[in-house]
């Protein structure tokens, strides 16, 4: 999980990220004294959480966590403060969860791990099950694709948890045993315009990434089952007990499935 903390007392700053950092299990995108600068790399950086102290110049956390609820509703905010008055405000704002000075490390733990159920709950909206064969579903929908390769290609970047799909192992695994000529290349191309495409018609066009050669998916913005398995989830383990079977319709998914029958 990444996240950012906001606190205009360096020494305070410094050592809230050092304990995120001992503690671990998150990553700090970002540490800043000053809220528009925070505001501004927020824009452009995407997060699962923020951690705000409320005491600040310019704008305090309130205000911030405000702004930030109508920009990104999906985003965990935890308050820091001193003020059992102000964490009252907190919660009448809809705050996640708050921190009161002085805290322990036992309660950045506990936080930090709210903070993740809570994150993981909220990126339900979009769901790929690969136990079986390979489906995506928005809102419950089951999302239809035209073009088989397109849906097969997110399939191969949805295996490589977040890793970057070259255009070459795309058409290695995607048009086994042709060549890696002009027509296989247009061909990755194609797919690549038709899963962005469907991906847009169901509002769920910020999963897939795409670069010159190459795609992924963005793993922190989808629920799946093969992910909840390897992180130890209870459910998970039951639906795979049940099928054994990892992307059945796609030859190129034994390798994975061989490695899921240790579990």
């Amino acid at each position: 999980m990444k996240i950012v903390i906001v606190d205009d007392e360096r020494l305070a700053l410094q050592q809230f990220q050092m304990e995120i950092e001992e503690i671990g299990g998150a990553e700090v995108a970002g540490a800043f004294l000053n809220p528009l600068e925070a505001m501004e790399f927020l824009r452009q950086h995407p997060v699962e959480a923020v951690f705000l102290d409320i005491e600040m110049p310019g704008m305090n956390g309130l205000e911030m966590g405000r702004e930030l609820r109508r920009l990104y509703p999906g985003l965990v905010v935890i308050f820091i403060t001193g003020y059992e008055e102000y964490a009252l405000e907190a919660m009448r704002m809809k705050a996640d969860f708050y921190l009161t000075k002085p805290y322990e490390r036992k309660d950045i733990e506990d936080v930090l791990e709210r903070a993740k159920l809570l994150s993981r709950r909220q990126k339900k909206r979009i769901f790929l099950r690969t136990f079986g064969t390979f489906d995506l579903f928005v809102e419950g929908q089951t999302v239809y694709f035209a073009n088989a390769k397109a849906k097969e290609l997110l399939a191969l970047c949805v295996d490589r948890r977040g890793s970057k799909v070259t255009m070459w192992e795309a058409a290695d695994r995607l048009w086994e045993g042709r060549a890696f000529d002009d027509r296989v290349k247009n061909l990755y191309r194609k797919a690549v315009m038709s899963l962005r495409q469907t991906l847009a018609e169901y509002g769920a066009e910020e999963i897939f990434v795409s670069g010159r050669g190459e795609c992924s998916v963005d793993c922190r913005k989808v629920d799946c089952d093969y992910y909840q398995l390897l992180e130890g989830g209870e459910e998970a383990g039951k639906a795979w007990a049940l099928t054994g079977v990892y992307m059945g319709e796609y030859s190129w998914a034994e390798e994975t499935q061989a490695v899921l029958q240790s579990f």
